[in-house]
């Protein structure tokens, strides 16, 4: 399936930038993985884009986990990926309270009786609660099922519940506070993913090839034992990378932070 394609079947569809969805589309075509992972569902935009891109391989599969009460999306994702015509590409997972936990079993899944995990996945994409206590976890359980020469990738580097507030602990629509209480004043205003990607993945012996893209996007490759390396890109004019920020802050919702 051509990026042209997908791209106006979902136009218009909440959250995934069409020059970023051109990227993981890319990236998927030129690394060709069989096996991805994405962490934060939400609309299914961004999990169309990276179905499309197995789709024009001819093969691969996407299985995408939100958290269980992630029935609130509309469209729900099914609806999207059925109208990118992607859907046989893609399993959806909504049974946990936490990705976490997926990971979790995924690890044990898949680990023998001296405790030595399989890797599974050569591409997992990281876009679900936002949080450092949450998201910090899920690089260190990513990093066992991640094949070595896998990628990893961040979105919302410098995301914010400071400018997101509907979405922060303690102040769902439901009315109903989470059991770790509301956010102190630094972990409202503090970028966690780009806490995750700096002081977590960044500093792990497993992953030695990092790329910052765009000022939003923390790329990091699983290649231990080799040189590391750190490069920073940008696709986008500087007029561009100055107003995006703002017009992300102001669409964008992230998939609320699980216990």
């Amino acid at each position: 399936m051509q990026f042209e394609e997908v791209a106006d079947r979902v136009a218009g569809i909440p959250f995934t930038p069409v020059e970023f969805g051109r990227r993981m589309y890319d990236h998927v075509t030129e690394t060709k993985p069989e096996q991805v992972l994405e962490l934060g569902t939400a609309h299914g935009v961004s999990s169309a884009y990276i179905a499309a891109a197995l789709e024009a391989n001819g093969r691969g599969h996407l299985t995408t986990v939100d958290h269980g009460g992630a029935t609130y999306w509309d469209p729900p994702a099914e609806e999207v990926l059925a109208r990118a015509g992607v859907a046989h590409r893609v399993t959806i997972v909504r049974e946990h309270s936490s990705y976490n936990w997926f990971l979790k079993e995924q690890i044990e899944r898949n680990s023998d009786e001296s405790g030595n995990c399989s890797p599974i996945y050569d591409f997992v994409f990281l876009d679900g609660s936002h949080n450092f206590d949450i998201d910090g976890l899920a690089v260190v359980l990513i990093d066992k099922l991640l094949k070595p020469e896998g990628w990893l990738l961040l979105d919302d580097l410098d995301w914010t519940y400071e400018h997101n507030p509907s979405v922060a602990p303690a102040l769902w629509p439901d009315g109903n506070a989470r059991p770790f209480g509301p956010l102190s004043e630094e972990q409202r205003t503090a970028p966690q993913v780009r806490a995750v990607f700096e002081l977590i993945l960044k500093q792990h012996p497993s992953f030695t090839q990092f790329v910052r893209e765009d000022e939003w996007y923390g790329w990091a490759r699983k290649q231990p034992g080799e040189p590391r390396r750190y490069d920073i890109k940008t696709s986008r004019s500087l007029a561009a990378m100055l107003t995006a920020p703002l017009r992300r802050r102001r669409h964008r919702r992230a998939s609320p932070p699980t216990a």
